[in-house]
Parts: C-alpha cells; structure tokens; sequence
C-alpha cells in the first residue's frame, strides 16, 4: 500500500489477550460453544476440549517470548485449535460408535 493512504487510514489489529486466564476466556467466548461442549457424550470430551484450550492459550501467552523456551517458531492460531477439536470430535465419534476404547496415543500424536 502506498505510505500516504496507510497514514490516513484506520488500522485494527486483534492481538492475543495477556495472561493464560485472558487466553483461556478468549477461546471459551470465541470458539468454544456450548453446542461443542455437549456435542459428544463421553466421559473425557470436555476434559479435552479444556485441555485443547488451555494449550492453545500457554502457545500463544508463550510466542511474545520469541525464541526464550522454543526452539522453532510456530504460528499456532485458531485455525490449529479448530483442527485439533475436530479430529478429536471425528475419533471420539468413531470410538463411541464403534464401542472401542479411545486411542491415547493416536490423540497425543495427533494433538500435541
């Protein structure tokens, strides 16, 4: 864009909220409804849905560190979070449909 039209515009950003409480509450209030809470029933599906908000929020409270703790920069955004909640909502789906118990390793290879 030219330098004189970006001066005179408006700019919006939407940064991360600070603090893991904020992250937490951010993820809740955006992509976390109650429709995808009460979606699966099994014992261990809110477990991971928190679970799956609660890294998201560590990964982002973690980036504005830069390279202090992470080796490889990542960008770990919503779109990561809302591919982890689906695959795990397609395995538990296909777990409690079939009677098979969950597969830990399949969900921590795939999600962590």
């Amino acid at each position: 864009f030219p330098i004189g039209l970006l001066q005179i515009c408006i700019k919006v950003t939407l940064e991360p909220p600070a603090g893991l409480k904020a992250g937490i509450f951010r993820t809740y209030s955006t992509m976390v409804t109650q429709e995808l809470l009460d979606k699966i029933d099994h014992e261990k599906w809110r477990t991971l849905v928190y679970v799956q908000s609660f890294m998201h929020s560590i990964v982002q409270e973690r980036r504005k560190f830069g390279p202090i703790g992470w080796c490889i920069p990542y960008e770990y955004n919503n779109s990561d979070l809302d591919a982890c909640l689906q695959f795990l909502d397609r395995h538990l789906s296909v777990t409690v449909a079939l009677g098979l118990p969950v597969s830990w390793i399949t969900v921590q290879y795939m999600v962590a």
